[in-house]
């Protein structure tokens, strides 16, 4: 689900009525629970002959089994408690992929852009790769390098000889940092794009990162595996948290705008189906 602020404000065990959207515009009326436990979970309760509707829904859509692979149901807030629910992956065959998602143009003409060769071949890089529940960050770090490099990509490029500093991949001048590593450091990918635009000539940057959603995701697969290597250390474990999103950097942007004087995309990287 994606982040939504008000949730945390509700107290253990407290319960809220909601809507939930979902098919073809259909709807019905649920309830918002937290549950009481120290992990914060929130649960939609929908049980009642009323939405019947939305179970027959979610029926047709991942079918009885009660663990059914690789299946994604994203759910959005649309309006103040109201959310859509909406199938992207399950038991009607539809493998998910990655995505792009809402590319956002820093001193760039969107059209122009958008029309580039590189800029489409890094959608189409993306969709190669599929959503796997159990892949890691490292996993899709991986499989991106991959698909990019195949693309005719240069990986791990050194900006200037005297500075370490070096971009995850670069193509014809535009340079492309994927980000799914902690919140803190990707202020120095802004910093390699000053350096490109200045010493490289570089068209324009791309900073890739995962929507706050599929950051969680990974967050809970990382904590889910450490839970499973050590099973008795449940009070030693490390919390898998703080990885860069997207919705972070499209917040911080119009603060750092003004340092930012050369062009640069900022875009997401979600799961679609």
């Amino acid at each position: 689900m994606d982040q939504v602020s008000w949730v945390k404000e509700i107290e253990k065990g407290q319960s809220l009525p909601v809507t939930i959207v979902f098919g073809n515009g259909q709807s019905v009326t649920a309830v918002l629970r937290r549950i009481n436990n120290a992990l914060g979970h929130v649960q939609f309760r929908y049980e009642s002959r009323k939405q019947a509707d939305l179970r027959d829904y979610l029926y047709e859509e991942f079918g009885t089994c009660p663990r059914l692979q690789n299946a994604v149901l994203r759910i959005v807030e649309t309006s103040p408690r109201v959310f859509r629910f909406e199938a992207v992956s399950g038991s009607r065959g539809r493998q998910a992929s990655l995505s792009l998602f809402k590319p956002h143009f820093h001193n760039l003409s969107e059209n122009d852009t958008r029309k580039t060769a590189e800029f489409g071949e890094l959608g189409r890089c993306l969709k190669s790769v599929h959503y796997q529940e159990g892949s890691s960050q490292k996993d899709y770090n991986s499989q991106i390098g991959t698909a990019l490099r195949e693309a005719g990509w240069q990986q791990e490029t050194r900006i200037l000889k005297s500075i370490g500093l070096r971009c995850d991949f670069v193509k014809n001048g535009v340079w492309l940092e994927v980000e799914f590593g902690n919140a803190r450091t990707y202020y120095q990918d802004y910093i390699k794009f000053l350096l490109a635009h200045r010493y490289r000539e570089a068209r324009f940057g791309v900073l890739l990162c995962p929507t706050s959603a599929f950051a969680q995701l990974l967050c809970d697969l990382g904590q889910k595996r450490a839970a499973m290597k050590s099973p008795h250390a449940a009070g030693n474990r490390p919390v898998y948290g703080g990885m860069m999103s997207y919705e972070k950097a499209i917040r911080e942007l119009p603060f750092l705008g003004f340092l930012l004087t050369g062009g640069i995309i900022v875009v997401g990287i979600e799961i679609q189906s």
